[in-house]
């Protein structure tokens, strides 16, 4: 027998891609599992809703044992009809082009909202944020469908907007949907609550300068929506209860 040359790695990622290339030219010497019928059906239905990454797809498969605590539950995520029909009814409700295959890979409890509650929380969600865009904000975060306070959550951004007003808070909800959570009004009073002598040089940047400032002090705020959401949640994850959560 002769096994294929995988080469000579260079660095742990091109060594695992070269391994699994050895691994899968010479297959025949290893047993392979068998995809039962119910995980087959599985993986063919989410790969019809384009889940072409293995790994992705096989997490959305797994959800089929995994989530099966209780019949109920096992009669949705393992069996393909049923998946198929409650995928179907968001994909209709849902703004058009929202990837339901994406917001069911981050939550799948999503899925066992009735219709009704989905369209009530859907209407929510544009009142409470009408600016942001509500596909990109579901795809990214669907489990603002299961907040039960996006109007408390509204008003702690436009607090967070007054804070910061050279930074515009809808575009930094567009890039990062987790900002809309229920820990929002907790990390907003957080950082209020900094001193600004404690502010970290990342949090300054995008303070207005004090106007006795002179110099280099004195410029601009910086705008970045990207930069912020990361150093909004950086500077805020260690210091709100979570109990508020």
């Amino acid at each position: 027998m002769c096994f294929a040359d995988a080469g000579a790695p260079s660095g742990a990622g091109r060594a695992s891609a070269n391994f699994d290339r050895l691994v899968a030219r010479n297959a025949w010497l290893f047993p392979q599992p068998a995809m039962d019928e119910e995980r087959a059906a599985l993986d063919a239905f989410w790969r019809s809703k384009g889940a072409t990454d293995d790994r992705h797809r096989a997490a959305l498969v797994d959800m089929g044992s995994d989530l099966a605590g209780e019949v109920a539950a096992r009669d949705l995520y393992g069996n393909r009809d049923a998946l198929g029909h409650a995928v179907g009814r968001l994909e209709a409700l849902l703004p058009r082009g929202t990837d339901v295959t994406k917001m069911v890979w981050h939550c799948p409890e999503v899925l066992r909202l009735p219709l009704s509650e989905v369209a009530m929380r859907l209407i929510a969600l544009k009142r409470a944020f009408p600016s942001a865009d509500a596909e990109r904000v579901l795809e990214g975060n669907p489990r603002a469908l299961l907040a039960d306070d996006l109007d408390v959550v509204a008003r702690a951004l436009d607090e967070l907007q007054m804070e910061f007003p050279n930074v515009d808070m809808i575009a930094v909800v567009n890039f990062e949907p987790h900002i809309i959570h229920t820990s929002l009004p907790s990390r907003v009073r957080a950082l209020k609550s900094i001193k600004p002598s404690n502010h970290s040089a990342s949090l300054r940047a995008f303070y207005p300068p004090p106007s006795d400032a002179a110099g280099d002090a004195r410029a601009e705020p910086m705008r970045n929506p990207a930069l912020f959401a990361k150093v909004f949640l950086l500077e805020t994850d260690c210091s709100y209860p979570r109990a508020d959560v």
